[in-house]
């Protein structure tokens, strides 16, 4: 199966690293920003500890659903690919069947016929490869030898137009099958990325907001260390890196809370 793409899969661990630094010190900033609410507005704050905390499991659980909806459309894709390997065999095999065919009965319409016959069919030239273009020299060979037919004896080996047409149709038509299955499969693919294009758009304004929200929390909070660990930069929106991970510190040595 298709490995997971790098940048995605660094963008779901970066969401998980904020989302691990907003859970594990969530208590310690709660408590801060409760107490320079306390400063602020008074001892009858509505910004209690408890609306803290509040406020920021919201903010996780936000980034949680948008980084799993993100792993969700990309191993939407992946299964998609996954899908299309046996179909692919399937095409490659059907289209090697019938190139041997188409020339094996070239070479039968010369010993029957000579290189007037080659030309008589379409047959001159070499045969296609491309599978698309294949299907179309064989029907329109068959379609030729249904026009013409002919059934000719040569040192004892008959050659029947009639039987190279059916066998020529036949695995044309398998083909033809195969590619047009080929086809729409490629198009649920194609259908697939671009829904996962439109979720990594929605997880870019959902972790870019969040971290950045967390970043002025943490401030707040006198957690500038902190801060500066979620701050979203663009390499990890574009998951060229991942935001590290945050230890489970409950002090800043460098500041205290900010209390206004």
């Amino acid at each position: 199966m298709a490995k997971k793409s790098k940048v995605i899969d660094n963008r779901i661990q970066s969401s998980a690293h904020v989302i691990g630094a907003a859970k594990t010190h969530a208590e310690q900033v709660a408590e801060r920003l409760a107490a320079r609410a306390v400063s602020v507005q008074g001892a009858h704050t509505k910004a209690t500890k408890e609306v803290f905390l509040v406020l920021l499991a919201y903010l996780t659980d936000t980034l949680g659903a948008s980084a799993a909806s993100l792993d969700e459309a990309e191993h939407r894709v992946l299964a998609e690919r996954a899908d299309d390997v046996g179909l692919r065999e399937e095409r490659d095999a059907a289209a090697s069947d019938l190139v041997r065919s188409a020339v094996r009965i070239k070479s039968m319409v010369s010993d029957a016929l000579g290189p007037e016959g080659l030309r008589s069919y379409g047959l001159e030239g070499d045969t296609p490869r491309a599978p698309r273009e294949l299907v179309s020299h064989v029907q329109s060979v068959s379609k030729l030898m249904k026009k013409k037919p002919f059934l000719v004896t040569v040192e004892g080996v008959t050659f029947d137009s009639a039987a190279m047409a059916q066998t020529l149709d036949k695995k044309a038509e398998t083909l033809d099958k195969a590619l047009v299955t080929m086809q729409r499969e490629e198009q649920e693919l194609a259908d697939e990325i671009g829904r996962r294009e439109q979720q990594v758009l929605a997880w870019i304004e959902d972790h870019q907001g969040i971290a950045d929200t967390l970043v002025g929390l943490f401030r707040l909070a006198g957690r500038k260390d902190l801060s500066e660990r979620v701050r979203p930069t663009s390499r990890a929106l574009t998951g060229e890196e991942v935001t590290p991970p945050v230890g489970t510190t409950s002090e800043d040595p460098s500041s205290g809370p900010v209390l206004g």
